[in-house]
């Protein structure tokens, strides 16, 4: 891990080029909370992917602890069941929106807007759907398909947790659930939708743009 930019407004943004395990992710951003909110480091954004791991909300119970072989870990993070894993881009934050006098929705809603602005600039049209957190595209069949995934938890007014976007990932790990709870939905991924992707370049719209959410 290291920081890829300088200092913004107090927050360090990280990158982790190799696969970074969930357990090692949740227990760093667990201990940087605390030391956020003990005001002894500053907050933090964490760009990275994960190995094959199906993680589950505080609103979903797991019946078992793998689905083919892929362990399902479950987390205090918002939302239900998903999958993350290689080729599917992971943004942590470290945030603490109570010294920032925000909310939850309003960050929500800058995160929601940062992933809409980053897909157009790779000509994609993404949007949000009524009732539903996320952000969805048409997929090649033109059904509404999502493409990236939010589940936030916040501690002693410091949100952490983040986003998923799908870029070039194996969309079959989602059949083998409902989404976030969603059933018959579609997934997609920006290498489903574009001929041809340039991982480098989509790396850095994502960092570029990451300051649009402050």
């Amino acid at each position: 891990m290291k920081i890829i930019n300088k200092k913004h407004q107090q927050i360090e943004f990280l990158i982790s080029k190799s696969l970074v395990n969930y357990e090692e992710a949740i227990n760093f951003m667990e201990q940087r909370v605390n030391y956020i909110a003990k005001g002894k480091k500053n907050e933090a954004v964490w760009f990275l992917e994960h190995p094959s791991v199906y993680t589950t909300g505080r609103s979903f119970e797991s019946k078992t602890d793998n689905i083919d072989n892929i362990p399902i870990y479950n987390t205090g993070r918002g939302g239900k069941v998903t999958w993350h894993g290689p080729g599917q881009k992971i943004i942590y934050f470290m945030i603490n929106i109570k010294d920032r006098k925000s909310d939850i929705r309003g960050f929500v809603h800058n995160i929601e807007r940062y992933i809409i602005h980053c897909l157009r600039e790779l000509d994609i049209v993404a949007y949000k759907k009524k009732g539903l957190i996320g952000i969805w595209t048409k997929d090649k069949k033109g059904n509404d398909a999502k493409i990236a995934s939010l589940g936030l938890r916040v501690s002693r007014g410091i949100i952490y947790h983040g986003l998923s976007i799908n870029i070039d990932c194996d969309l079959s790990n989602f059949k083998k659930i409902d989404p976030c709870g969603l059933k018959n939905s579609y997934v997609t991924s920006i290498a489903s939708i574009k001929k041809s992707i340039v991982k480098k370049q989509i790396d850095e719209i994502l960092q570029k743009n990451i300051i649009r959410i402050f």
